[in-house]
């Protein structure tokens, strides 16, 4: 995990080791090393993962079996004593505020300092599950802090963090109390030395708290209105360095770049396309012209193609390839993973026959002496166009003269991997291409260093994908109904929203697991057929055989997570089915759909969720919308983007992770408000239409974290 940093002031107290702060030993440190946290701002930002809501205290009497509970209690009898297995176990009764013995007692395994700390008789804060216990209840594991107390374990939101082996939840929440609030007599707060990046009067037309007070607040919010107020003044800072950013990069790139002028002729163009084994729709003839007219300008093209699945955006960079290559140039595609980058390999091969350019194939896989006559090649500039994954941007790989780089499914690729890219050449051209639907708002907002081309509308002779929703009670019938497309020699995928054993923490421990459906599925309904499992621990390689072997037809079924939202066409796939389908956005249900359906035979998607019928989302998968030839056919793309920001409004754009794209490390891509995003690109746009250069005073903490933005993902 990379921790979200912040620009510093000198001197400051946020700069001092992690030991520094009071209650931090070599110890934890070492293991805050693991987190890549190594001083105090370092633990300033590390954000919460979610929060349990400890706010409301319930009568003793009022507890109830199988859900986190808070109460306040008396403390009766402490005991200690050991299980068979040896292990310390510490119990406690409960008495109601008067005295009165109750059913409900509180146990924890080892805790030795409970007895140590706590007196009979003490009123207390506990908060925890609750289960059955011989004929009463029991409090399991529960934090527990007198009532007098400052809240931090209870009686709140309480914020959970993401920890390594060694470090306890309580202790990472005591130290950072102890970095916003101070410890009395011992330590002074620290957060209030965070600097704002956002100048005073950009804050005040937006109604944003001080940094210092958001960081407080998103750590231990109040309210869930205060927390919602403080993560979006944390998203407004990050988004604005980003925006200021992409908007600096645009400008240096429209005065000084000189990339190659990249021209066909018309005949030559008419030439390719009448070639094709297939008419271009109207959107692909519309974003290819976009495309060659930028290939013939001297600023670098910066185009990001956005189409459904199956729209044929392979062909619109095919087009964009002959052109480089007519011109003198060579081309590069880079795909995120092997099986993909294969996959364009043989499409672009297909599409040229024997007369086309130059192609080859780059990948870890490729042989040594292979790979030395592959790269001898393009450095000579006998070998036109180079396909590949990652390995295209290593230091060994150069060109004779690049003059148009290709990143497929460009979201799945740092900003660093993209800008080593583009320095394989002098100014080259930049396609983005990427099947996820970004609606217009962010795309004018997010991507605002890029010109946008959208391919909106599928090929003619496609089949609707047959989309229904059902309770997890229908699955007893829609395994035999699998059985039989298998045995008429279809495949299917089941995916899954985690994997299962040791990545069940409190955060992943919902929704069905692909390691246990695998397993049940294999001794149970469908036993005999051809099973797979496929997901993120295992090791690439195995993936990418596992695909292969699925997509060679030596698998029935591949049970697996995610990892096949973006994979390779497998036409006798024609069943998607998702277990515990609410755990996903639409966007990432529309990618899965769309792994199926890529063959002549009719296919289906189901999703499978608890509550299935009161899910707006979920049912959203379903609707129709009238096609250019009037029958119906589901929503694409970006119908469903826009859907799902209608279900979902403004309110949920910070996400709980703190992973996914490079650029962002607060704000989630997926769940972003557009409104956010507007006002972020319109103060980006007043900034540096005041100060294109940032050297006023008042935007010199701007200018530095738009710097360190720059030297941290290579944004030249």
């Amino acid at each position: 995990m990379t921790v979200a940093r912040a620009p510093r002031l000198p001197d400051s107290s946020l700069d001092l080791p992690v030991t520094r702060l009071w209650g931090v030993g070599a110890e934890s440190a070492k293991l805050f090393e693991r987190l890549e946290i190594r001083t105090i701002g370092d633990l300033l930002w590390h954000l919460p993962r979610r929060y349990k809501d400890y706010r409301t205290a319930l009568p003793l009497a009022a507890v109830r079996a199988g859900a986190e509970q808070t109460v306040e209690a008396v403390l009766g009898k402490i005991a200690q004593r050991r299980t068979r297995s040896g292990l310390l176990l510490t119990e406690a009764e409960l008495l109601d505020a008067d005295g009165t013995p109750s059913a409900v007692r509180a146990s924890w395994f080892g805790k030795q300092f409970i007895a140590e700390r706590f007196r009979e008789g003490a009123v207390v804060r506990l908060a925890g599950k609750v289960a059955f216990q011989g004929r009463g209840l029991v409090f399991q594991q529960p934090a527990m802090e007198p009532a007098g107390a400052a809240a931090i374990h209870t009686g709140r939101m309480v914020p959970v963090y993401k920890l390594t082996e060694g470090l306890k939840e309580g202790q990472v929440r005591r130290f950072l109390h102890t970095a916003i609030e101070g410890e009395a007599g011992r330590a002074s707060a620290v957060v209030g030395e965070l600097p704002d990046l956002v100048p005073a009067d950009t804050r005040a037309r937006h109604g944003l708290p001080t940094i210092a007070q958001a960081l407080a607040q998103v750590h231990f919010p109040n309210a869930p209105e205060d927390l919602f107020a403080a993560r979006r003044a944390l998203g407004f800072q990050e988004l604005l360095v980003l925006q200021l950013a992409l908007g600096q990069r645009r400008a240096r790139w429209t005065r000084s770049a000189k990339a190659p002028v990249l021209h066909a002729s018309d005949a030559q163009v008419a030439e390719w396309t009448r070639a094709l084994p297939f008419s271009l729709t109207a959107a692909q003839v519309r974003s290819f012209g976009e495309v060659r007219g930028d290939l013939a300008r001297t600023v670098p093209m910066s185009r990001l193609l956005q189409g459904d699945v199956g729209s044929g955006k392979t062909v619109v960079a095919a087009l964009a390839v002959r052109i480089a290559v007519a011109a003198g140039a060579q081309a590069a595609l880079m795909a995120p993973t092997e099986l993909l980058a294969e996959q364009h390999f043989r499409s672009l091969r297909g599409l040229w026959q024997e007369d086309g350019p130059s192609l080859e194939l780059l990948s870890s896989s490729t042989g040594a002496a292979r790979k030395r006559e592959i790269l001898a090649r393009l450095g000579d500039g006998s070998l036109d166009i180079i396909v590949g994954t990652h390995a295209l941007v290593e230091d060994n790989v150069t060109f004779h003269r690049l003059g148009l780089s290709i990143v497929d499914e460009q979201h799945r690729f740092g900003v660093r991997q993209r800008a080593t890219f583009r320095e394989k050449g002098q100014d080259p051209h930049l396609l983005l291409t990427t099947a996820t639907p970004i609606p217009q708002t962010l795309s004018q907002t997010l991507y605002r260093d890029l010109d946008v081309s959208v391919i909106d509308e599928l090929p003619a002779g496609r089949q609707p994908i047959r989309t229904e929703v059902r309770e997890p009670d229908a699955l007893p019938k829609v395994w035999p109904w699998l059985r039989e497309r298998v045995a008429a020699g279809e495949q299917a995928f089941i995916v899954c929203p985690r994997i299962g054993g040791d990545d069940d923490d409190d955060d992943d421990a919902r929704g069905v697991a692909a390691t246990e459906i695998a397993r049940d599925l294999e001794r149970g309904p469908l036993a005999g057929l051809r099973i797979g499992l496929l997901h993120g621990r295992l090791p690439a390689k195995e993936r990418d055989e596992r695909m292969r072997r699925f997509a060679a037809g030596q698998l029935d079924v591949l049970v697996a997570t995610t990892v096949v939202e973006v994979g390779i066409d497998v036409p006798r796939a024609t069943v998607m089915i998702v277990l515990s389908a609410e755990r996903f956005g639409l966007a990432t249900l529309h990618q899965l759909r769309g792994r199926v359906g890529r063959g002549d035979q009719r296919s289906f998607c189901v999703l499978v969720s608890a509550g299935a019928a009161e899910s707006e989302r979920l049912r959203a998968m379903t609707e129709t919308k009238r096609g250019a030839d009037g029958a119906a056919v589901p929503l694409d793309g970006f119908d469903l983007a826009r859907r799902d920001l209608e279900i979902r409004g403004a309110g949920e754009f910070l996400g709980e992770r703190q992973h996914g794209s490079n650029e962002l490390r607060i704000v989630d891509f997926d769940d972003i408000d557009p409104r956010l995003l507007g006002d972020t690109g319109a103060e980006a746009d007043r900034i540096l239409a005041d100060d294109p250069d940032l050297v006023l005073p008042d935007h010199a903490r701007l200018a530095k974290a738009v710097g360190d933005l720059w030297d941290r993902y290579a944004l030249a």
